[in-house]
Order: C-alpha cells, then structure tokens, then sequence
C-alpha cells in the first residue's frame, strides 16, 4: 500500500468513525453495530499501518498517535463504565485527548503524503 493510498484509508476510517458515533437525543446509537465494528478495525488498521510506516520517518508522531489513541480509548471506557456525569475530570480528559489525537491523526496524514511526494522526487 502507498503511502497516499494508506493516507486516504485514514481519512476514509475517519469518516467511519465520525458516522458511527450518532446518538439520538436519548444518547442511544442510530447506527448499525456492523459499521460501528468495521470503523473500529478499519481504525486500528490504519493506526498500525501509519505507525509501521512511520517508524524511521517521524518517530515521535507515530509514538504521539499511538499514545493518544489509546488514552482516548481508555478514557473512554473509564466514561462508559461510571457513567460520568458532564463537567466531570474524566469528560474534560477525553475531550482534551480528543483534540490531541485529532491534531495528530492530521499531521500523521499530512506526512503520510509528504513521504510520498519526497520518495517520488528520489527515484
């Protein structure tokens, strides 16, 4: 897989994931579990995928995406679990691992297309 390719399969995994979050106004999911489970493992892919090929290239951006996806993931399931009221330290940490792992799922994609304008220049 390119390096583009794979940046556009983020994208895309992204997009799943932003679709199968939607609530009804009783907080309730809308969404079928089938997609909710394919934008969890095309997300994982993609969290892998971009960390391998990362590696040698920008070490510390993937090991920043790495870090926060999981923060974010245990935040969440500390959220879920004790039903954390709105306002509370748990929700204001996931919010701010949110904005962390956003900004860095962005600059993880931007890179993703530099190297591979930098390796078409090479050759």
């Amino acid at each position: 897989m390119k390096n583009k390719t794979l940046a556009i399969f983020g994208i895309v995994a992204y997009i799943l994931s932003v679709l199968s979050s939607a609530e009804n106004l009783e907080g309730t999911s809308t969404v079928p579990t089938l997609l909710i489970a394919m934008s969890g493992i095309a997300t994982l892919v993609f969290i892998i995928l971009a960390t391998i090929r990362l590696w040698k290239e920008a070490k510390g951006l993937a090991i920043t995406y790495v870090v926060s996806g999981f923060i974010l993931f245990g935040l969440t399931l500390i959220q879920i679990l004790t039903s954390a009221p709105y306002g509370s330290p748990i929700i204001i940490l996931m919010n701010l691992a949110k904005v962390v792992n956003f900004i860095s799922f962005i600059l993880v994609i931007i890179k993703l297309f530099r190297i591979g304008k930098i390796t078409n220049e090479i050759k």
